[in-house]
């Protein structure tokens, strides 16, 4: 039998010589690299809905019509005072208030009124003019009032004012600039009248006259 010497050794030098070969392509070959942005950063446009608390809603409190708010007492709350009943079988009106503590006012041979309200530096509180309609539709009445202790009080006596003297045009009742204890107010008396068609007229006139509360 015959042998071939020499083949082994150079069919090792070649695959040596391959596995040499890939070794330096392996560790040749660059890495990739991360890249590096330079510059602002890339804003996300995605809108996001973030839900809000539901605030409560506040309901101003609602003023009836021909109510009048005025600080009927001193250093509270306003609170408004409004013509509740007006009988005109028993000739009476009732004036009612939004503090149920507080007391109605029940105005006899009175046939429906309106309000409003009057400040005086004289007085720590607001004060309660009504306006009264009286049967004969030709006059006003006036009462003028203050709240003590939870109790309505007239500040002078009721007194009325005929349609002739324009009443409307007037400020019926002032403190007395000359007498701060006095009221100051206006009336209409009858008067024996030549001069007028009809024999007489109602003349418009002031007095002064006690506060009897305060």
């Amino acid at each position: 039998m015959s042998v071939i010497k020499g083949n082994k050794p150079h069919f090792l030098m070649h695959v040596a010589t391959i596995a040499t070969v890939c070794l330096i392509i392996g560790c040749g070959a660059p890495q990739k690299k991360s890249k590096t942005i330079i510059g602002p950063p890339i804003e996300d446009d995605t809108i996001i809905n973030i839900p809000q608390e539901e605030l409560p809603v506040i309901e101003e409190p609602k003023i009836p019509k021909g109510a009048v708010v005025a600080n009927y007492r001193a250093e509270t709350t306003p609170f408004y005072a409004i013509v509740d009943k007006v009988d005109k079988r028993r000739g009476t009106t009732t004036i009612a208030f939004e503090r149920p503590e507080v007391p109605s006012i029940v105005i006899p041979d009175t046939y429906g009124a309106t309000l409003t309200s009057l400040r005086f530096d004289e007085f720590d509180r607001d004060l309660l003019l009504v306006k009264s309609k009286l049967k004969d539709p030709v006059f006003t009445k006036y009462h003028l009032y203050v709240l003590r202790n939870n109790r309505w009080k007239l500040v002078v006596n009721g007194f009325s004012i005929h349609k002739d003297n324009n009443p409307e045009s007037l400020t019926p009742i002032i403190v007395d600039p000359e007498n701060p204890k006095k009221m100051k107010r206006y009336y209409s008396v009858f008067d024996l009248d030549e001069n007028s068609e009809l024999g007489y007229t109602w003349r418009l006139l002031q007095e002064s006259v006690p506060i009897l509360n305060k």
